[in-house]
């Protein structure tokens, strides 16, 4: 799996950017490249690009992707349409953005980091 490295943004910027993925605001010094349900995309002036996964809010359609994972485990999480529908976005912004992507997410996304947006060494 590929070392994950982080430097460069300070808390209260990836604090805004998690933000954003629920409430729809804008985060100073960032541009939105995609904004949707499953993931936001931000880019700086300085070309750097930043992915932010929004972590689960309170409403039962939310939790039962959750509920899905905690059932049928991974590869039944796979097979939702929030899952599907996050890939292909994140699979987007990389196949449209030249620079390097960070990641970040709210800590209930880490299995859709680990399942797909880190691709295996190799690869």
């Amino acid at each position: 799996m590929r070392k994950i490295k982080g430097s460069g943004l300070k808390a209260n910027t990836l604090k805004s950017m998690l933000k954003s993925t629920y409430d729809r605001s804008e985060v100073e010094g960032w541009q939105k490249i995609m904004d949707t349900l499953e993931v936001t995309g931000f880019e700086h002036t300085s070309s750097q690009v930043v992915v932010a996964l929004r972590g689960t809010e309170g409403t039962a359609k939310d939790w039962s992707n959750n509920a899905v994972y905690g059932l049928g485990g991974e590869m039944a999480y796979k097979m939702t349409p929030r899952y599907k529908r996050a890939k292909e976005r994140v699979a987007q912004l990389e196949k449209n953005t030249i620079q390097k992507i960070s990641l970040w997410m709210d800590i209930r996304n880490r299995d859709l980091l680990l399942n797909f947006c880190l691709p295996k060494q190799g690869k």
